[in-house]
């Protein structure tokens, strides 16, 4: 005999999680590359940067063919809950082997694809002058809590 659950009690439950976030919560700043390419037409033959993989390095700005293209960085503030002890993360299944000074955050399904789309993630803006710490996912974004269709949690690792 299956047993009917009302949606008031998903309801109830949504309201409470999404009051933590304004609790709990802190405001982050994801971090994410945008590609901008430009038209040249000078021709340049001597690369700069002596290599046949020149474009593969660290630099913000490379050539390909005759166009120049530009890496920028451009940054989004979300709220997160985050959580630094691995004692307090949820437990996905398995043993997870974090690394040091890896952290979980949970956040609203609805920001899972700038989460994906980002490089770094730069935590809680309000301490970020005396501080910054940066990190980089560590694995894929899961999903949490009843359903599974409203919130994700996603660990990261320091950069």
């Amino acid at each position: 005999m299956p047993i009917n659950i009302p949606q008031s009690v998903f309801d109830k439950y949504n309201d409470v999680i999404d009051s933590t976030f304004d609790i709990f919560g802190v405001t982050c700043k994801l971090v994410f590359i945008e590609k901008v390419e430009e038209i040249s037409v000078t021709y340049d033959n001597v690369p700069s940067n002596r290599s046949i993989n020149a474009h593969r390095r660290s630099t913000e700005l490379y050539r390909r063919e005759n166009k120049v293209i530009k890496e920028v960085e451009k940054t989004e503030d979300i709220k997160l809950k985050v959580y630094w002890d691995s004692k307090n993360w949820t437990k996905i299944g398995g043993d997870i082997v974090s690394p040091n000074n890896g952290i979980q955050t949970i956040f609203f399904a609805t920001d899972l694809d700038k989460i994906m789309r980002a490089k770094k993630l730069i935590v809680h803006n309000g301490i970020q002058d005396q501080r910054e710490f940066t990190f980089t996912k560590f694995g894929e974004p899961f999903p949490m809590g009843l359903k599974h269709d409203r919130y994700f949690g996603c660990f990261w690792e320091r950069a």
